[in-house]
This record gives structure tokens, sequence and C-alpha cells, in this order.
């Protein structure tokens, strides 16, 4: 854990009494002797269990592995902290972690929402390989995310931090599931942000492959390609106006950029 001075923990603590009192649920950002800070209650999202029965299905249509929906229960804000921990212990880039309660921790502000700069330029190629680089150094450090979207990415003078480790895929499944679980995630989430462009999915889907080099995680992507290409033949069932929804559509996305990137993969 990083140090603040005695002065500078007080004058945090001080300022984020009001906000416990008040019961905030959202990360909110401080600033102190010009320095920023995120501030991360502890809270349970409504709705949170109907996610995780849904994500513990999709883990076993997909991968065809049952995970108990009950182990893939967010962490507490102690779980967060010991995974920041972790993480920055194995040399991912992460937010330093400065205070940790019961009811809060204080981390490093690590700059603007990933997210937010490819709404603005989706097709910085250099941003978008930087995406993919960060996954794979993630993967060869033996490690997972769990929430591996590009919304739990920020940008900080050009270097990628990742954020919001709240989720428990890694503890509640094998190592090799959590990181393609965490593919999926990644690349599902970046259909949008370069317009469903094929070509540059699957060089960039080709990227990850090429230099993680995981026989198991690969092995896990060829069972979801060969489920959602059964799907596929399915989807003419469905009504128009399904067929064109965006979840369905980034559905497709990922099926055709993954099963071009494993054939292109297998004969090389």
């Amino acid at each position: 854990m990083s140090s603040l001075s005695p002065s500078h923990r007080i004058a945090l603590e001080q300022r984020i009494q009001p906000l416990l009192q008040a019961q905030r649920q959202e990360p909110v950002v401080l600033h102190h002797d010009n320095t920023a800070y995120v501030v991360k209650f502890a809270r349970r999202e409504a709705g949170r269990l109907w996610r995780e029965h849904l994500s513990s299905f999709i883990i076993w249509l997909l991968f065809q592995q049952r995970v108990s929906p009950y182990q893939l229960r967010a962490g507490s804000i102690a779980h967060e902290a010991q995974r920041l921990r972790q993480l920055r212990a194995a040399g991912i880039t992460v937010p330093a972690l400065y205070l940790e309660t019961p009811d809060y921790i204080v981390m490093e502000h690590c700059g603007e929402s990933v997210e937010y700069r490819l709404r603005r330029t989706p097709y910085d190629r250099d941003l978008l390989q930087a995406i993919v680089q960060s996954l794979i150094q993630l993967h060869k450090q033996q490690q997972w995310h769990g929430g591996a979207q590009v919304r739990n990415l920020t940008i900080k003078n050009q270097r990628l931090y990742r954020i919001d480790f709240e989720e428990n895929t890694g503890n509640a499944m094998p190592l090799a599931l959590a990181q393609a679980y965490d593919v999926l995630l990644c690349f599902n989430s970046l259909a949008t942000h370069i317009q469903q462009n094929q070509t540059l999915g699957v060089e960039l889907l080709q990227r990850y492959l090429q230099q993680t080099q995981q026989p198991e995680v690969r092995h896990l992507l060829i069972k979801v390609d060969r489920y959602l290409q059964r799907l596929q033949r399915l989807l003419p069932l469905l009504g128009k106006k399904l067929q064109h929804s965006k979840d369905i559509r980034q559905t497709r996305y990922f099926a055709a950029i993954l099963h071009q990137s494993l054939q292109a993969d297998a004969s090389s």
C-alpha cells in the first residue's frame, strides 16, 4: 500500500466522513493538495444476484463448465483492495492503494476513461493495440480481471490502467476459464467502438492469440466458436427486431472475428 502522511490521511478522512453519512454508492473523485484521489465505497448493487446467475448461465452455455453463481458474487471492498495489491505486485498497471477501511478504499486517480476516449476517436489504432497488449500482459502474468470490458480501463500519460476488481471470477473458476472470459468481455465491448470492423477485430484478436500462446485458453475459445457457429444458424428464427438488437449484433461480431482468428491461428 502506498503511504500518506498522517496529516494528509486525516484531511482525507475528514472529507470522506460526510460522504459516508450520505451513504454514497458511486466512486467519488476528491482533490487534496493538488492531487486527485478516487474513493470507492463498500456497496451491494441492486440486481446483482440476477447478473451473477446470468453470468453463470453464459459460462455454462459458452464454455460447458458449471460455476456457481454464489461463487461469482462480487467481493467486498477488502477483496478489491487485495486484488489491487496482488496485481500491482505482479507488475500490472493498476491504481495505487492509499487507504483501506471496512467502509471504503482510497486509490490513485488514473486519468480519463478509455471508453470515453474511444467514443471520440473510435479508430485510434495505437489505443486499440494498447488495450489488447494490456490484456496480453495481464494473462502472461497468470492473472485475470473479471471485468475486462473497455469501460474498466483508464488512460493517464499514455499509460493504460485497469480498474474495478469487484468480480470474483478468477477465484470461482480455473484460471484458463477466467482468462477466456476476459477475452470474451474485452472483444465484445470493443465491437461498438470500432463499428464492428471485422478486419480490425481479427487483427487485434490474432495479436492476442499469437502473443499469449496459451493452449488451455485457446481450447476454451474453440468451444465458444463451435457454440456461436451453431447459434448463427438459429438466428433467422428470431424476429427481425431481436436480430438487430445491440447484444445480438455484438455477439455476431465476436463470433465472426473469433472464427476467422482461430482459423488463421491454426494455419500459421
